[in-house]
């Protein structure tokens, strides 16, 4: 059976899925105080939301009568929440793009391809540059304070140079902001492929061991962090030779481009002996 494209999991298949995957969400909710109204508002604009995004793709005309069909949300909630409430667009992390640009772009690398100290005065400077090839609303002085903040940059004589590779957030709402979109892309991947939609599967690999010593606890960590981010590199590497943002030598067809992304995490815990 088929919905669309895509093949239609059986409903008990779902209901598990769903189970399983609700499991961390509600030990979140517990954690932090989060109770089952406001969980419940949620999850209806949710759906709301997931009905509406599946109309546009398949270019239907969007009402109240089919996103209550397709979500099961009342047709008064979705009047209250779709109609009558805003709704606002996920943003992707711009700082980070800020940072891979950096690393990427020919224009702020040196000859050996390493980030390059940029100037920073005035708004010609080639930090100004940087910051409004990814987006020119953003102010390049406040994502430079954010970026000094979080420890990334340091000023210098000559200018502004890159510390961090990376963009690692100890902001709560930032960073389970990167744990949705990782969430969302994980279940399109798993989908996708279960789907056989691709004639090449989307990459979902994961590693794991239950009985090494404790004492490699940090040998462990230190070794995911490295190769993580040696593995990421040769990705963006990779990728931005590819990217239109990234290289202006890039040239389309039809006008048509496509995100790429690969996502990659680690986890050590104790486990019973």
């Amino acid at each position: 059976m088929k919905s669309g494209n895509r093949a239609t999991i059986k409903k008990e298949v779902v209901q598990k899925c769903v189970a399983l995957m609700l499991a961390p969400v509600a030990r979140f909710c517990v954690r932090n105080g989060f109770k089952i109204k406001e969980f419940t508002e949620l999850l209806k604009k949710a759906l709301i939301d997931a009905a509406v995004s599946e109309l546009k793709a398949s270019r239907e005309q969007i009402s109240v009568s089919k996103i209550h069909v397709m979500s099961g949300v009342p047709r008064v909630e979705v009047k209250r929440i779709y109609v009558k409430g805003e709704r606002k667009s996920s943003e992707v992390n711009l700082l980070s793009r800020v940072l891979a640009r950096w690393q990427q772009d020919k224009r702020f690398l040196t000859k050996s391809g390493k980030p390059r100290v940029l100037t920073l005065e005035g708004m010609s400077s080639e930090f100004v540059k940087l910051v409004t090839s990814v987006s020119i609303s953003l102010n390049p002085y406040t994502v430079l304070f954010e970026l000094e903040r979080m420890g990334l940059v340091e000023k210098t004589t000559h200018g502004v140079k890159l510390k961090g590779r990376s963009y690692v957030t100890s902001d709560h709402g930032e960073g389970f902001q990167f744990l949705a979109e990782d969430v969302a892309d994980l279940i399109e991947t798993v989908q996708e492929n279960l789907d056989g939609k691709n004639a090449t599967p989307n990459h979902h690999i994961k590693t794991e061991f239950n009985n090494i010593p404790a004492e490699y606890l940090q040998r462990i960590r230190e070794w995911f962090d490295k190769e993580g981010a040696s593995f990421h590199q040769r990705a963006r590497n990779f990728l931005s030779k590819l990217d239109r943002d990234s290289n202006t030598k890039v040239k389309t067809k039809n006008n048509k481009t496509i995100r790429a992304a690969i996502g990659s995490f680690s986890r050590t815990e104790e486990v019973d002996s």
